[in-house]
């Protein structure tokens, strides 16, 4: 079983909808164990450390001096495209729109993928739940 801390801010809030939203038996191995720190900024909004140790997940938003073990950069619109399956990760690595530093840690960056944009995919194709519809012209 994991923890998920409560959230404190506005980005945590979503990041803790992400994460808590997939609680499938591939998402509880890939986190349970999972010891790392992820720096996640979303341009124009302050950076949020997630941090995954010993099946707890906290989030980290004030006085970040941890170095992370993997940093990942992007704007709201770019999280959104991805999320709605308008451009995938890849593509926005290429463009320059997702920047990814440790982006050498394969395991690392393909554990984060699993467990926040498959999640983050998951979330905005639910019916029931758009977190992260802006505007529903652009689809």
């Amino acid at each position: 079983m994991i923890s998920i801390q409560k959230p404190k801010d506005l980005l945590s809030v979503s990041l803790y909808n992400i994460l808590n939203y997939r609680k499938d038996e591939e998402f509880l191995e890939l986190v349970q164990n999972w010891n790392k720190k992820i720096l996640i900024e979303v341009e124009n909004f302050y950076p949020v450390m997630v941090i995954f140790q010993n099946g707890h997940i906290n989030f980290k938003f004030q006085n970040i001096q941890q170095k992370p073990d993997l940093k990942v950069e992007m704007d709201l619109n770019t999280l959104l495209d991805m999320a709605y399956g308008r451009t995938s990760s890849v593509k926005a690595v290429l463009s320059g729109k997702l920047k990814i530093k440790g982006l050498y840690k394969i395991k690392t960056l393909l554990t984060f993928k699993k467990v926040f944009f498959d999640t983050m995919k998951m979330v905005a194709a639910d019916p029931n739940e758009k977190y992260y519809e802006l505007n529903q012209n652009t689809k």
